[in-house]
């Protein structure tokens, strides 16, 4: 499963926006994130009076691991997280609830992608018919096929509408 999740985290990260790496064990175990901040703005109340638009790429699945990564690591806790922000000022950016969505999953299929007889030769027979009514579905959920042989699906939703209170973010609105 490779998950791709948003957050809002409080504080300024100015120094890149390239992805970055978070390599620090949880309970002595190793645990990895991948991230990027994507989108800055003001908001008061917020460390610095700023806020930033991250995506997580989480590489481990520890208990916590992308929020404790962020509070912790990058002292950066992302907004709402009433766990690990921090208490002090954070506390009055709890009221539209935590920010942290996983918006895009992309998975392997459980009966295209197995080895069973009868789930590869029912793709084989009709993947180009699954493909079109996944992708008719909504037009954001689609499967593909990797060169591999792996049967993989991907779903995606939109961000929700909390998201939009705290600033409009596009695509195209980057980092500068």
């Amino acid at each position: 499963m490779k998950p791709k999740k948003l957050g809002v985290c409080i504080g300024n990260e100015r120094e890149k926006t390239s992805w970055q790496l978070i390599e620090h064990a949880l309970e002595e175990q190793s645990a990895v994130t991948i991230w990027r901040p994507l989108r800055r703005w003001p908001l008061e109340n917020a460390r610095n009076n700023t806020v930033s638009l991250v995506e997580l790429k989480p590489k481990t699945g520890r208990y916590h691991q992308l929020r404790r990564h962020m509070a912790w690591v990058r002292e950066c806790p992302l907004l709402g997280d009433k766990s690990y922000d921090g208490g002090g000022l954070a506390k009055t950016l709890r009221d539209e609830g935590f920010y942290l969505c996983s918006n895009k999953v992309t998975l392997e299929h459980p009966f295209y992608h197995t080895q069973t007889p009868a789930g590869k030769k029912e793709w084989d027979l009709n993947k180009g018919k699954i493909t079109r009514e996944m992708e008719s579905l909504d037009g954001k959920s689609h499967i593909t096929e990797e060169e591999d042989g792996t049967i993989l699906i991907h779903c995606e939703i939109d961000l929700p509408a909390k998201f939009g209170k705290v600033e409009v973010v596009t695509p195209s609105d980057k980092i500068k």
